[in-house]
């Protein structure tokens, strides 16, 4: 009994002692449950928003039905629409393209034709036309709203008659799968993961076991180290890619594409996430520390991002702190270059993530002890 014990007070200090451990038995599930929690706790609470431009001409009369119709949509609390409306003379599709720029958005716009109200009373059949991105998983959610919406008006002022009908337009030209909003998403996510849990691990592990110090006596400089890390998440990144690109094609026959565009956003994509890990590695010595710290800023990452699910389907608060992850800016860009064809966005995404890089690598150079005073 005696050895039993021995063997259960080793192990168990042990256990303790390991900070890697004590992560992915309590922090981790923990974790999990703080990130589900918060996005699927309370989904939807602030509701989807959607653009309305309203090109009917009654507007500021109480009996507008196109008041009321915009005005149904927001009670369904489902949907919440932006205002101000837009007016009849903005150009959807450049309001489209112009809002999909930046933080990468995908806003659904709603257009009511001229003459909406005056075709409704007196019972000729007209169309609303909704607008989507075939990249928002949620925009089939908010086109299903708006059906709901116009059945509902069939029924009280038609008698149930279609006169209210929905054309659904996608804000793109491509025909797009399910499986191609994942692809960008997974291939960013676990490039993320290489860099800010691989690299770190590796990086504190050299240093511990002396192949960093060694290096050191050698004629090798530090910038020269740096530089060979991150070709070689680099080179390792658009293998990732490739790999994922092929397997989607094979299996799913994606649409997902692999051009100049997207290879530099890939490269720009590895250089920013290997330069998280070099820093992660040259600020904590402790290898499993390091671990622990590089699995603590990937994981929540990889699930605030938008890489598994729509951004906003995420509370409010969750939504805003999205807005500031690098990854989020690199999956995003991703897609614009990969699915959209929408290089103008892509570019915003990749001159947001080319600057991190930057950043991150020079922070990285700087925090790294070459030289062991």
């Amino acid at each position: 009994m005696s050895r039993i014990t021995a063997i259960f007070k080793a192990i168990t200090l042990n256990w303790l002692r390991s900070r890697s451990g004590l992560f992915f038995s309590f922090l981790f599930p923990v974790m999990f449950l703080l990130v589900f929690g918060s996005i699927f706790g309370n989904t939807n609470s602030g509701g989807y928003t959607l653009y309305v431009q309203n090109k009917d001409a009654c507007l500021g009369s109480p009996t507008c039905l196109s008041l009321i119709f915009i005005g149904a949509l927001n009670s369904t609390k489902v949907v919440v629409v932006n205002s101000p409306i837009l007016a009849p003379s903005v150009n959807v599709t450049t309001f489209i393209q112009s809002h999909s720029s930046f933080f990468g958005g995908n806003p659904r716009v709603l257009v009511i034709p001229s003459g909406f109200g005056a075709n409704v009373s007196r019972g000729l059949p007209v169309n609303v036309t909704y607008i989507s991105s075939p990249a928002d998983q949620l925009g089939p959610v908010v086109g299903g709203v708006i059906s709901d919406v116009a059945n509902g008006i069939n029924f009280q002022l038609a008698g149930a008659r279609p006169v209210v009908g929905l054309s659904h337009e996608s804000s793109s030209a491509r025909a797009l799968k399910n499986v191609d909003f994942y692809v960008p998403g997974l291939t960013a996510a676990f490039m993320m993961t290489n860099g800010v849990i691989g690299l770190t691990s590796i990086a504190s592990e050299f240093r511990r076991s002396g192949v960093t110090k060694r290096l050191s006596a050698t004629p090798l400089r530090k910038y020269e180290w740096i530089v060979g890390n991150v070709l070689s998440q680099a080179v390792l990144a658009l293998l990732l890619a490739l790999v994922m690109i092929t397997l989607a094609k094979v299996a799913y026959q994606s649409n997902v594409t692999l051009d100049g565009y997207t290879i530099a956003a890939l490269v720009f994509g590895a250089i920013l996430f290997s330069g998280i890990g070099m820093t992660l590695a040259g600020l904590v010595k402790d290898p499993e520390a390091a671990s622990g710290l590089g699995n603590a800023i990937a994981f929540p990452m990889m699930f605030l991002s938008g890489t598994y699910w729509p951004v906003d389907i995420m509370p409010s608060f969750l939504q805003s702190f999205a807005r500031v992850l690098p990854l989020t800016y690199f999956s995003d860009g991703l897609r614009d270059s990969m699915i959209l064809g929408n290089y103008s966005a892509a570019l915003t995404n990749m001159l947001v993530v080319s600057a991190l890089a930057v950043i991150f690598v020079l922070l990285g150079a700087k925090v790294t002890v070459w030289k062991e005073k």
